[in-house]
């Protein structure tokens, strides 16, 4: 199930209806002459305001909405139906704010894998530690409340548990197709490349090597007759209008994507996103994709963790600056970076990549970055023109 299905999901519209229908007359009298604050994704927005709607006609007196804020600092508007969060601060005594954001476990899960960013306690403590709030300056409204609710909440966790099953028996399918790339490059030199902040001209250049890529990579293929060595799909989007390049190459392809098997040269490998991974003693996948700071390296770890697997001992990664097209803070509020400066990783993607830092370190193994970005800080620095790409071409060990 993915996260836009469990918003449409009958039983949790309704749930969150009287969820938030509850919360709403409770704090009546708490919110007083306040105007309200919003601060969600459309999908709660469009529950919550037929909600109040129903309120008013029952004679109850919800204030009215002044705006929407955001923690994104890119998704505020000129109109300013959308705000930025630190247009809150200090205005706790004029301005309710209603969260409708993640809140139980599943849900954030849901939200990660679909790169959605905010949770329902993050933004409260962004209200709290940033803007000046209290606990009775704004309300959770996404907390389960009713046996409704609650039930479709299990139903979700259901439904994930069952992904994950159904993730692991591809894996399993594939598993002896797996079992042939360990070790079958030891001692050989890699590339992983992202899409954020290539040139062209190199990435020529390192495709003559043995590449990595991953799928929004797919679109240079229009302008250029290289690929990639191995490529990765962990996105449906990607395989939309440019199967015909994807089909031809050697895949790795996560468990929730579908494909057209038959068109492809060589059956794909199939790799579980919910699952453990591809090396003992790294963060499990499903840890990396339960939280949208780790979520968006996913692609990024996945193909450093088919690297070691495969015993490339020196990876250089290129081409992943702007992986996070904001700078997300302490308090977890993303904000744009300053002009002429290269967004970093949140301390939790780097947290993981230091983990891999260190296996690295303890397997003999060298990782190189040949990026910008201070998320990837944590390699030796490389840079792309002091690379002899006559040393090791593939073409010349033929």
């Amino acid at each position: 199930m993915d996260y836009s299905t469990y918003l449409n999901d009958a039983k949790i519209r309704s749930g969150k209806a009287g969820a938030y229908k509850n919360y709403l007359v409770k704090n009546i009298e708490v919110i007083g002459q306040r105007k309200l604050v919003v601060i969600g994704g459309a999908e709660d927005r469009a529950v919550l305001n037929e909600t109040i709607d129903q309120l008013r006609r029952k004679s109850v007196k919800v204030p009215e909405i002044a705006y929407v804020a955001t923690i994104e600092e890119d998704k505020a508007t000129e109109d300013g139906s959308v705000r930025f969060i630190d247009e809150l601060k200090g205005k706790a005594s004029s301005l309710y704010v209603l969260i409708l954001a993640p809140y139980y476990s599943a849900e954030v899960q849901l939200a990660a894998m679909d790169r959605v960013m905010g949770t329902s306690a993050a933004i409260a403590y962004a209200l709290k530690n940033v803007c000046g709030y209290t606990e009775r300056d704004f309300c959770e409204m996404n907390e389960p409340t009713g046996l409704g609710f609650n039930m479709a909440n299990k139903k979700i966790s259901g439904a994930i548990a069952a992904d994950s099953k159904k993730y692991a028996a591809l894996e399993a399918g594939t598993a002896s197709q797996l079992s042939s790339y360990k070790d079958k490059m030891r001692r050989e030199r890699c590339f992983i490349l992202g899409n954020t902040s290539s040139k062209l001209d190199e990435l020529n250049s390192m495709m003559n090597e043995r590449t990595f890529a991953a799928d929004g990579f797919c679109d240079f293929f229009s302008r250029t007759p290289q690929r990639p060595a191995y490529y990765l799909l962990t996105e449906a989007s990607a395989y939309l209008g440019n199967g015909k390049y994807i089909e031809g190459m050697e895949c790795f392809i996560n468990g929730n994507v579908r494909v057209f098997e038959d068109k492809f040269k060589k059956k794909p490998t199939y790799l579980n996103p919910l699952g453990k991974g591809l090396i003992d003693g790294l963060p499990t996948f499903d840890t990396a994709e339960s939280m949208y700071d780790t979520s968006k390296i996913m692609p990024l770890y996945q193909m450093i963790q088919l690297a070691i697997y495969m015993g490339f001992t020196e990876i250089y990664i290129y081409g992943f600056d702007g992986t996070f097209e904001l700078e997300i803070d302490a308090d977890g509020i993303g904000r744009k970076p300053a002009e002429g400066c290269v967004t970093g990783f949140p301390d939790k993607a780097k947290q993981i990549l230091d983990r891999v830092r260190a296996y690295a370190d303890g397997n003999d193994i060298k990782i190189y970055s040949l990026c910008e970005t201070s998320g990837l800080s944590m390699f030796e620095k490389a840079k792309y023109e002091d690379i002899d790409f006559t040393k090791s071409s593939i073409f010349n060990k033929i």
